[in-house]
């Protein structure tokens, strides 16, 4: 798969924000500023040091050998394979690590590789095995283990096989077992030195997917989520650029997390602590280049002795809550979840009857702008009302125009401009306040489109084949630009000239970045606008009067005088 730009991975949320600036520039920007919340901060270091920990550590050196009955492990490098309906887990007995998890997704797919490839086998870590001393550690990163339970290298799910490695300061003892379908593996670690239980860590990352320096598509937003204190924070590769995050205990669980898909720890008894730091990485992309990229990894930390699970897979709700309760709250659906969720809801009911995910969009997107239809109304209402007066607040407006702005008479204008208002009863508000209504569900659906993986490889029509990718040939984009312009001719003009002309740039703007933003979302804005022109046709209709100027209130009004200079 090619690499795309670097510039394009966070255009689609940029877009959001220039949008929100556009509003607040022309309508809102007295009313909407606010600073932006505090960063998260996390403990510089661990927030408790326990008894059992300083024990682990003054037991790292061994207090005596282990049992004549265990001599050391003798054994030759091997990779294991597992399968079950889901996954594909390809084990190294060097370290004991996961080399690659490849995911069946569906019978047309080929298995999709979530374990970064490419690195050096230095760099390969996930789920091995650290103690935190700095020389036992790269003793068991190149430990060869013992491996029990596999015959001729491959077995089928169910499945459980064991790792043993034993010296004459260390013994670890592993146990994993894979069920015959899902994504979830049953592990147990325990791990030994001077013939006592010590705590452990295992290793998450580097990285998810492919090894490249802005990852795309599945494996955007690459970034470490937690869940602690009834909520998921997430880590970022910026956020432990200039030094490591060290956690305290209290999470439940730990996920090297991405746009699509996850790879979680689960403890049975929550993670003892835990340690995210950045590297930077270099891999062969699929074109063949080498690449280098800052890639995220977690340490873990478990207890002594420790059962847990490991979730790898993609990022679907009911999936993740039928793993763990908190585990769906990973699928970031931003601020507005309260929406979103519902939204995910009625998409996947729609596509239930139509079978198809485009369709159920446009469905979905007629089925909101009806429900919205009495706030579009009254805002295509006022601002009818105020294109109409338009001419005679120019007239006071331009009355007014060679005084200086500190004048004290030039206050008189603005109470003759807010005096027509109110005698032909129109609100000045009346057309943003509607919009700032309508707001919230256009980020709403954004959010659903851009975090839902049923979206991804969704086909809709012709050239359409994954709702979740950019249009191939820019058609949708081009004609959603086209829409904003008819609709803007057909919408009352308000506001000064200035305004008018930043109004008819913003399609042309709009047009180019939705060029490459997921064909769902593309699809989404084109027919919301569609069905917007239908609806102010349909006012048009039933509101005819509202073409000629409003009938004043009072039948006879003297104009207002021109003041002096």
């Amino acid at each position: 798969m090619a690499i795309r730009d670097p510039n394009e991975m966070d255009m689609e949320r940029r877009l959001l924000l220039a949008m929100v600036l556009s509003m607040a520039v022309l309508f809102l920007a007295s009313y909407w500023y606010q600073p932006p919340p505090p960063p998260m901060q996390f403990p510089e270091g661990p927030t408790e040091v326990t008894e059992s920990t300083e024990e682990a550590g003054e037991s790292l050196a061994p207090a005596k050998p282990l049992l004549p009955q265990a001599p050391a492990t003798t054994a030759n490098r091997q990779t294991i394979e597992m399968e079950n309906d889901q996954l594909i887990l390809r084990w190294s007995n060097m370290g004991g690590v996961l080399e690659s998890a490849q995911l069946k997704l569906s019978a047309e797919e080929a298995p999709l590789e979530i374990i970064p490839q490419g690195l050096d086998e230095s760099q390969r870590q996930v789920l091995g095995v650290r103690v935190g001393d700095e020389e036992l550690d790269r003793r068991l990163a190149s430990a060869i283990y013992e491996i029990e339970g596999a015959v001729g290298g491959s077995r089928r799910a169910p499945a459980e096989i064991s790792f043993v490695y034993r010296d004459e300061d260390l013994e670890v003892m592993r146990r994993i077992r894979l069920p015959e379908s899902g994504y979830l593996l049953e592990m147990s670690t325990e791990v030994r030195a001077g013939n006592r239980s010590i705590p452990f860590s295992v290793l998450l990352g580097p990285g998810i997917g492919e090894v490249v320096a802005e990852a795309q598509g599945d494996f955007g937003d690459r970034e470490v989520a937690f869940y602690l204190n009834g909520s998921v924070d997430r880590l970022a590769a910026g956020d432990v650029e200039e030094a490591p995050v060290q956690m305290g205990p209290g999470a439940h669980w730990l996920a090297m997390d991405s746009k699509f898909f996850a790879v979680a720890v689960l403890p049975s008894g929550g993670l003892q602590g835990a340690r995210v730091t950045q590297g930077e990485f270099f891999g062969t992309t699929p074109d063949g280049e080498t690449e280098a990229a800052p890639l995220l990894t977690a340490e873990v930390n478990l207890e002594q002795g420790s059962e847990y699970r490991v979730f790898i897979g993609p990022k679907i709700f009911e999936l993740l809550q039928d793993t763990d309760p908190t585990l769906s709250a990973i699928i970031d659906y931003g601020w507005l979840s309260v929406l979103v969720r519902p939204l995910v809801l009625s998409l996947q009911f729609v596509h239930g009857y139509v079978g198809n995910y485009g369709w159920a969009i446009i469905i979905l997107t007629f089925i909101i702008n009806l429900v919205l239809f009495p706030v579009r109304y009254k805002q295509m209402a006022s601002m009818k009302k105020m294109s109409v007066l338009q001419p005679q607040i120019k007239a006071i407006q331009d009355r007014y125009k060679r005084m200086k702005r500190t004048d004290p008479r030039r206050s008189k204008m603005n109470e003759e401009v807010m005096g027509l208002y109110k005698e032909h009863g129109v609100n000045p508000l009346g057309g943003c306040l509607p919009l700032v209504i309508q707001m919230p569900f256009l980020f709403a659906f954004y959010q659903m489109l851009y975090s839902s993986i049923e979206l991804r490889g969704a086909p809709f029509i012709g050239w359409i084949t994954d709702l979740s990718q950019h249009d191939p040939y820019y058609v949708t984009p081009i004609l959603m630009g086209v829409s904003m312009v008819v609709q803007q001719k057909m919408t009352p003009a308000t506001g000064d000239a200035t305004q008018r002309k930043m109004m008819m740039a913003l399609p042309v703007v709009f047009t180019f970045f939705f060029l490459n933003f997921s064909s769902g979302l593309v699809l989404y804005f084109l027919f919301s606008n569609l069905f917007g022109m239908m609806l102010q046709v349909g006012f048009r209709r039933l509101n005819p009067e509202l073409a000629t100027a409003p009938a004043k209130q009072k039948s006879e009004k003297k104009k207002a005088k021109e003041p002096e200079a």
